[in-house]
């Protein structure tokens, strides 16, 4: 029986981290959401206790997100975004790859969310806070109503074009390809 080199067993240790990685992403991504919703409709008195729990929740997966997203690997999906004005600049230009906005949302929400959550723990001891606080989740909501509106656009769009794309005769598709440019 052969026994695994060092190269081939980091080779499959990565390879079972990068299998798991995006569901581990989705199932963040939807604690964080459900944490949200629940803290934001819960935030009457006479539901605190499960508003605290939800926010205590939205801001441990913040700070996972974040700490988990400094050490990841170049490449990973864990990794945190770090959009730049010159990117986005170029990506308008090219149109190939990755939407930059998909990056500016993350960091906008995690920025937001994070901040909400935060200063939602410090309001517990320091009332004053809870203005900033509701201030803080009332913006992050309009900009998770963005973000809602941006992915299903884009993917939907595609969608779209997809269903068109198979429905109308090629000649006409290139051509209206054409004209757009």
């Amino acid at each position: 029986m052969r026994t695994m080199t060092t190269i081939e067993g980091r080779i499959m240790a990565k390879l079972s981290i990068a299998k798991f990685s995006l569901p581990l992403l989705h199932l963040w991504h939807a604690v964080l959401a459900g944490g949200f919703l629940v803290a934001y409709l819960t935030a009457d008195e006479d539901t605190y206790a499960m508003h605290l729990f939800a926010g205590y929740v939205v801001l441990a997966a913040i700070v996972i997100r974040l700490l988990v997203g400094m050490v990841a690997p170049q490449g990973n999906l864990w990794r945190l975004p770090r959009p730049s004005v010159a990117g986005t600049l170029a990506w308008f230009g090219r149109r190939r790859g990755r939407n930059p906005f998909f990056a500016w949302f993350a960091v906008a929400l995690l920025g937001l969310v994070g901040l909400a959550a935060a200063s939602g723990a410090i309001a517990d001891f320091v009332t004053w806070f809870e203005d900033l606080h509701e201030g803080l989740a009332e913006t992050a909501l309009w900009v998770i109503f963005g973000h809602i509106a941006f992915v299903v656009a884009i993917y939907n769009g595609r969608r779209i074009k997809a269903w068109l794309t198979q429905r109308l005769p090629s000649g006409l598709w290139r051509a209206e390809k054409e004209v757009a440019r």
